[in-house]
């Protein structure tokens, strides 16, 4: 079994790099845009800053009493507008992220505009608001965050507009950059973790064949080659024989029984699974040989790097030969990935 799994390490890998790039594009982006805009407004003069919300207020149907003569009552004083020829109050407050603009601040709006018989109040802010604001902004309008960038970003320069879109970008690009390297050093681990937790690699399937017979006759033949005596060849007839003369059919004569071959000395241990696992081990190192296990107990697979020939037969059968307990038992060779040589069966002694 692999120690590394490269497929669900990549899955891992895409599967969450993917998954960040877009979100950090597509979501996260639009956000740090609005974001770096904020901060950029809170770098401005706080008279800059109101005469660019009374410009963006027009586009929404507000129309300046007077910017300067407001302006001139006190430094973040509320401004007075008309809509639809009633009076507005205006109040904006300057100030970082982490400024809040606490609800007493709110409250005071919402009285002076009570106190001035308006119509309606608002305040804008490049911090934010507490909780208790939007509780006690009774006829106010509150603009921070994504709502006052909506209302001042069609006033902005091009160019100013163009650099906010630009750090923003950079921004988000480094942050991908920073998602993908935490998705890769992830999958690494799931690559390393994922054959742990795996189950060794199941045996295959041995495909059913008669007990005691070898699949076809060239294995029956090779199972048998060592135990066959060499049948010596005919002498040539002579001449004086070229024609037989009549005669009496006479017995054929009696065919000698082969010697039988002396046993193998015996390596059994008298531990079944010990004497599996060494034989396994001896095959192994067998010249052709990838691997071989025990698919069952009494059958031995062998994965061929090539196919596999007499000499590799009687190759294997001297190693089973010497275990009394499993010299009988049923080899499967398998043949080399791409070879049209079909899977060959054979037991070296019958049983």
């Amino acid at each position: 079994m692999s120690s590394f799994s490269l497929w669900a390490a990549a899955a891992v890998a895409l599967t969450l790099g993917l998954g960040s790039t877009a979100y950090l594009w597509s979501y996260r982006r639009h956000r740090t845009e609005v974001a770096t805009g904020i901060a950029g407004l809170a770098k401005m003069r706080w008279r800059e800053f109101a005469r660019l919300i009374v410009e963006a207020l027009r586009d929404r149907g507000f129309e300046a009493e007077s910017v300067e003569e407001s302006l001139a009552r006190g430094t973040q004083a509320e401004l007075r507008l008309l809509r639809a020829g009633k009076p507005w109050l205006l109040s904006c407050k300057l100030g970082d992220g982490d400024y809040k603009v606490p609800a007493a601040t709110v409250a005071e709006l919402a009285d002076a505009v009570r106190f001035h018989g308006a119509a309606g109040g608002l305040l804008v802010t490049t911090g934010r608001f507490d909780t208790h604001s939007e509780r006690v902004a009774d006829g106010l309008d509150l603009y921070s965050g994504e709502t006052l960038w909506e209302l001042v970003e069609p006033q902005l320069p091009a160019s100013t507009r163009h650099d906010i879109i630009a750090a923003a970008q950079k921004r988000s690009i480094q942050t991908i950059v920073g998602a993908w390297g935490a998705a890769i050093v992830l999958a690494l681990i799931v690559g390393f973790a994922v054959p742990q937790l795996l189950p060794d690699e199941p045996a295959m399937p041995v495909a059913p064949v008669a007990a005691n017979a070898p699949a076809d006759g060239n294995d029956a033949k090779d199972a048998n080659d060592g135990d066959a005596p060499a049948q010596a060849p005919a002498s040539p007839a002579s001449p004086a024989a070229a024609t037989p003369e009549p005669a009496t059919p006479t017995p054929a004569a009696p065919v000698a029984a082969p010697h039988p071959a002396a046993p193998a000395p015996s390596a059994s241990s008298g531990n079944a699974a010990a004497d599996r696992a060494e034989v396994i081990r001896t095959v192994a190192r067998l010249p052709g040989t990838e691997r071989a296990l025990w698919s069952t107990p009494s059958n031995l697979l062998i994965y061929r790097l090539i196919d596999a020939e007499k000499a590799d037969v009687d190759a294997i059968c001297q190693v089973m030969e010497r275990y009394p307990e499993l010299r009988s038992s049923r080899v499967q060779l398998q043949p080399p990935p791409g070879s049209n040589t079909r899977v060959r069966f054979f037991q070296c002694k019958a049983y």
